[in-house]
């Protein structure tokens, strides 16, 4: 397990989708991934998009996380234009805190780890939708559908992981990434639970997300306004 910016000759979990993985397969990459976070982590480090292309694996099967680029410091008050908005990440994998805003914590980084678990199992994110604001909608406003719809030849425990990794409810999830690692290691400890989604919150959290993606997109406005700016100064000088 290491976390690295570069890039060794290996290849991403994203090249192995849309075909869900052997259970035992996807375990062994997702417990690498959950060290490495957990190391992040232990260091006030949060990812924040962790998503199938940043995770690699090398040809001797070793598991390498990479860009870092969006990552927060813990405590950390620096503004940037990036740090505009607390929002980012990669709306297939965001937790619905960061959705509203939210800077990123160690519990939206344990659901980005949990959605992409599910996606290995079953060849399919949580959430699916027409456009990226619809699939940001459902991320903020529900529980995602139990992983059994999709894979129903799980084991009850692995699935109780997976769903308990990626409740809406910060408070309903693991409340470290290093309780995800246990359960992973020992899922003959696991004691399956009856998953049960909390009534969809859409009308509740629509406001939030809806100003999220205005400000997202008046932000790419701006740049755009400015590069046309830039572009017609730099005529104008010549």
């Amino acid at each position: 397990m290491t976390i690295y910016l570069a890039i060794s000759p290996s290849s991403s979990v994203e090249e192995h989708a849309p075909n869900p993985l052997p259970p035992q397969e996807a375990i062994r990459i997702i417990s690498q991934v959950c060290e490495a976070i957990a190391y992040a982590h232990e260091h006030g480090v949060f990812h924040r998009d962790i998503k199938p292309e940043n995770i690699m694996i090398l040809d001797n099967g070793d598991i390498k996380i990479i860009d870092f680029g969006v990552a927060l410091l813990e405590g950390a008050r620096r503004v940037t234009w990036r740090g505009l908005s607390g929002t980012v990440g990669t709306p297939d994998y965001m937790a619905p805190e960061q959705l509203r805003g939210g800077r990123g914590t160690a519990s939206s980084d344990i659901y980005a780890v949990g959605a992409v678990l599910f996606e290995m199992l079953c060849g399919r994110v949580p959430f699916e939708g027409e456009n990226v604001f619809a699939i940001m909608n459902q991320h903020a406003s529900q529980d995602p559908p139990s992983i059994l719809q999709f894979n129903p030849t799980l084991s009850p425990a692995l699935a109780t992981v997976v769903m308990r990794s990626i409740r809406r409810d910060e408070d309903k999830r693991y409340k470290s990434i290093n309780d995800l690692l246990q359960d992973l290691r020992h899922l003959d400890k696991v004691t399956p639970a009856e998953y049960k989604p909390d009534t969809p919150q859409a009308h509740v959290m629509q406001q939030p997300v809806a100003l999220v993606i205005v400000v997202t997109i008046a932000f790419f406005l701006a740049i755009i306004a400015i590069g046309f700016l830039v572009q017609y100064l730099h005529h104008v000088v010549r």
